[in-house]
């Protein structure tokens, strides 16, 4: 016998939308695989690392949340995430980063990202920041400070 189709209220609740930004074409492919594989995670767009690109894909994909490779530039990668964030101020970024000093932890969040994670260590720790940062708190990951902020 067939199990009931279950109502609309017991449904699963639909795949959080991830837009990664990232230079790297096999990172862009790993990060994706690594997201798609999960059941309430889907990458909905990629960018190559531009603001008007990233821009663009925001408003046509219409992410729940941003990933950032902040080894694309620091400079130019903070200013765009505080140009994200005065756009649309409610969507979270998440940065990744090479360097595991505080520093660039500290200055990511001044500038309005929601989370840090070192891509030393980062299969560890990747989705369990972006679990994080979409529950609307903020994450660093232990190599690049001491916890969560």
């Amino acid at each position: 016998m067939r199990s009931p189709k279950p109502s609309p209220s017991r449904q699963a609740p639909a795949a959080r939308r991830v837009l990664i930004v990232e230079n790297c074409p096999l990172l862009r492919r790993g990060l994706t695989a690594l997201i798609d594989n999960e059941h309430d995670l889907t990458v909905c767009a990629e960018a190559a690392a531009t603001l008007r690109e990233t821009l663009d894909a925001i408003a046509s994909a219409r992410p729940d949340l941003v990933i950032v490779d902040l080894s694309i530039m620091m400079g130019d990668v903070l200013a765009m995430v505080k140009d994200i964030r005065l756009r649309h101020e409610r969507l979270p970024v998440l940065l990744l980063g090479l360097d595991d000093a505080p520093l660039y932890a500290a200055r990511a969040f001044e500038a309005g990202a929601s989370g840090c994670v070192s891509k030393q260590g980062m299969t560890e720790t990747l989705l369990i920041a972006i679990r994080c940062v979409l529950g609307g708190k903020r994450y660093v990951s232990p190599k690049m400070g001491t916890g969560t902020p």
